[in-house]
């Protein structure tokens, strides 16, 4: 009775590896809220789906327990469900349906479970659980540790899970990363399970560019903006140690891009009454710190795949070329190095579950007006309208002509027109889609065209790193000549991509 006059806010998913397990449980945070003797049992769950995987082709998992049957989503769906975000990271994969027979939870979801089931994966271990008291009120911990098994291998799996006040629950979460590593798995364990069986590694979460519903308040919006656009950093952050191919580091660099810029559009609405917003302020200082990171590695990924490999091919001989594109080679493996370094550290750790956590208790709701006042009560259409003409307002100041702009004042447009971009992205599916697609071309050719130009001031940015000496001295030149030539030939594309931008009428402004 007590527990059900308290339910918990928020329940977290977290992996630790076994060998921490102990530690753990000897966390002084942990101690200090402990509210009975640790409860140990075994723990079982048995998945099935037909030969043919019918089952997890809908995205849907089948787990047999002691208490009956259970369906499960592998992953989560886009946009939002009654107004929250659906399944967000670092919190375990919602229960769709249950009953006693696998047909009984498939029809209270209007699911038809298909003959011929299979037992494919299954979970065989132990539960741990340590009774609380969080913020006054019942809690749990729970270590489920137990092995993965599909038929032909194993995998090992440790879930730390957190049950209480939403608040108390992430502090305690955070309190224990200090004591040891505590990661936000890339998927549920259902998914894991089935990967286990298929041998294959899970799927992305969530990938590409955030889409709002309609019909959502700005609230809600920022939370699925963020809960998308978390799954995506943290899935390509596992993937950055150690990647065969720049791919990880430049959809993480884009994800974290498109983050910071969400936070900026959305700042408006979430600041207190003094204007002040400090979990957001101090979010967008750590993601400058790591755009810094990841933009270092990929410049040099950008280069050596660009103008390193095509001044190479026009001096293919050149002793001093070749020196060039082996500095630049030793550097980009130094910038990896260092991500390598950063994921392994206890300030990516601090920073993944604050990513994880966001979308689970909406820091911007705690300064919310009683009774729903406020920006973040208001339709997102209305808000979106607002914020892209703001953003477009910044663009339009550079005039009709750019010919008089200095090369500094192009990039400040690019950055300019690269954060109208990234809120378009956000933006466009409240709006009409026909007048979206004959406005977002053209601000993406803009975009590519001013890149041009600043493919130059960065590979005079990087020829600085790679230091003197005059065959590196000659090196640099030809690449800094290569580098005028594309901006000498790029200054018209870019003025006639202004100009068809200009003419183009907002999509925002259309009824």
């Amino acid at each position: 009775m007590a527990e059900a006059a308290h339910p918990p806010d928020i329940c977290l998913d977290l992996e630790i590896a076994p060998q921490d397990i102990a530690r753990l449980l000897r966390a002084p945070a942990l101690l200090s809220c402990r509210h009975g003797r640790t409860r140990a049992s075994a723990a079982n769950m048995v998945w099935h789906d037909t030969a043919g995987g019918d089952l997890a082709a809908r995205g849907l998992a089948l787990a047999q327990t002691r208490d009956g049957w259970r369906i499960e989503p592998l992953g989560p769906n886009t946009g939002l469900t009654g107004g929250a975000p659906d399944w967000p990271p670092a919190t375990p994969a919602p229960t769709l349906a249950q009953g006693p027979t696998a047909a009984a939870a498939g029809h209270s979801l209007n699911q038809n479970i298909p003959d011929g089931l299979i037992p494919v994966a299954a979970f065989t271990g132990r539960l741990r659980e340590v009774p609380l008291t969080l913020a006054g009120a019942p809690a749990r911990l729970a270590v489920l540790e137990g092995n993965l098994r599909g038929v032909a291998q194993d995998r090992a799996t440790c879930r730390v899970i957190v049950t209480g006040q939403a608040t108390a629950a992430a502090t305690l979460a955070a309190a224990l990363s200090d004591v040891v590593r505590l990661t936000v798995p890339r998927a549920g364990l259902a998914a894991q399970a089935m990967a286990v069986a298929s041998g294959h590694v899970p799927a992305p979460r969530r990938s590409g560019a955030p889409a709002i519903p309609p019909g959502t308040t700005v609230a809600e919006a920022l939370a699925c903006v963020v809960t998308h656009l978390a799954d995506v950093i943290l899935y390509w952050a596992s993937l950055v140690p150690g990647a065969a191919t720049p791919e990880p580091v430049h959809q993480m660099r884009v994800a974290v891009r498109r983050l910071r810029s969400a936070l900026s559009v959305f700042r408006r609405a979430s600041v207190d009454q003094a204007g002040a917003c400090p979990w957001l302020d101090d979010l967008a200082l750590q993601l400058k710190s790591l755009a810094g990171q990841l933009g270092q590695a990929r410049d040099w990924d950008v280069f050596i795949e660009g103008t390193g490999r095509e001044v190479a091919g026009a001096f293919p001989t050149d002793r001093r070329i070749a020196q060039l594109n082996a500095g630049a080679a030793r550097k980009r493996a130094a910038a990896y190095a260092g991500l390598a370094s950063l994921f392994a550290s206890s300030t990516w750790a601090k920073l993944e579950m604050t990513l994880a956590l966001l979308p689970t208790l909406c820091p911007w709701q705690q300064d919310a007006q009683p009774g729903g006042a406020g920006r973040l009560a208001l339709p997102i259409r209305d808000y979106a309208a607002d914020s892209l003409k703001r953003r477009l307002k910044s663009v339009l100041t550079y005039g009709a002509d750019l010919s008089s702009h200095d090369p500094n004042a192009l990039h400040e447009l690019r950055k300019q027109a690269k954060r109208l971009r990234y809120a378009t992205e956000f933006f466009t599916p409240l709006f009409p889609d026909k007048p979206v697609r004959k406005y977002l071309p053209r601000l993406q050719d803009l975009q590519e065209e001013l890149g041009t130009l600043n493919d130059r001031t960065v590979a005079a940015a990087l020829m600085d790193q790679l230091g003197g000496g005059a065959d590196r001295a000659f090196a640099a030149g030809v690449v800094m000549g290569l580098c005028a030539a594309r901006s000498a030939r790029a200054a018209a594309r870019i003025q006639r991509a202004w100009d068809r931008f200009i003419q183009a009428r907002p999509f925002w402004t259309r009824e």
